[in-house]
């Protein structure tokens, strides 16, 4: 198994229940950098969307972290924040939720209206039939 990266920072009501967009057979999917409604359909996505493939959990780990990093000056209502877990917390989650096989996202509301999400995705992976974007 290894793990693929994937990301969206953009406007928040761009990220639509139900939009065609977000859906694999949906008009648009292809082109679109909006999150898919189900997490594993990001390996449906072209593979130009891959931000990141890692053998190891702990490098993908890494990477999520730095995401948080560079994210967390623009996260809305920070005074919210002191109620969500720490992330070194998050990282050692998203640690164990990888090796067990198991796709991870973290996602944001952003200052401004926009929203972030960022996700980790095993491949291959028991939630959608599909070949590895990258054919390894």
């Amino acid at each position: 198994m290894h793990f693929h990266a994937y990301g969206y920072r953009g406007p928040g009501e761009a990220v639509r229940p139900y939009d065609t967009v977000r859906s694999p057979s949906g008009s648009g999917f292809e082109t679109s950098p909006v999150p898919p409604e189900r997490t594993s359909a990001w390996l449906a996505k072209p593979a130009r969307f891959i931000r990141g493939t890692w053998d190891d959990p702990a490098d993908a780990v890494a990477w999520l972290e730095g995401q948080h990093a560079e994210l967390e000056p623009l996260i809305a209502h920070p005074d919210l924040r002191r109620h969500a877990p720490t992330v070194r917390a998050m990282a050692a989650t998203a640690l164990d939720t990888l090796r067990r096989g198991n796709d991870v996202v973290w996602a944001w509301w952003l200052t401004g209206g926009n929203f972030a999400s960022v996700a980790v995705i095993c491949c291959p992976n028991r939630d959608l039939e599909a070949r590895c974007p990258l054919d390894r």
